[in-house]
């Protein structure tokens, strides 16, 4: 078997934006290990979830080997999924709120710099 044929999904994804100085990322992988069993109703695949950001990595067990296994899979995913949506939602919130209190101390900064001007003016 060819290397891309062991491939099922493959998926790495840089998390920062462009001129952050991290290599922080995500990579999620199926790949076919064996599957000369499958008449027997066996194929052996990896599965891999690993997420790295600055020098700290976790990597998520993702198993198949049972039926409750196989849903429980599907529910680590669908709550990191669901978690992650939430959080972003009240992220976004509170990334709002720190760029208005951000134009808040510029416009008191500004406001003590003409006080200051004119203070020094009299």
């Amino acid at each position: 078997m060819e290397n891309k044929d062991k491939v099922i999904f493959s998926k790495r994804e840089f998390l920062n934006l462009p001129g952050h100085h991290s290599m922080a990322n995500i990579v999620a992988s199926i790949t076919k290990e064996r599957d000369d069993d499958v008449e027997k109703g066996n194929r052996w695949v990896d599965i891999h979830l690993g997420i790295a950001d600055c020098s700290r990595t976790i990597s998520l067990a993702i198993d198949y080997y049972t039926k409750e296994d196989r849903q429980n899979a599907l529910h680590k995913v669908d709550t990191m999924i669901n978690t992650l949506t939430e959080f972003r939602e009240a992220l976004e919130k509170e990334l709002k709120y720190q760029n208005r209190l951000e134009r808040r101390r510029n416009r008191l900064e500004e406001e003590k710099k003409k006080a200051e001007e004119a203070k020094k003016k009299r």
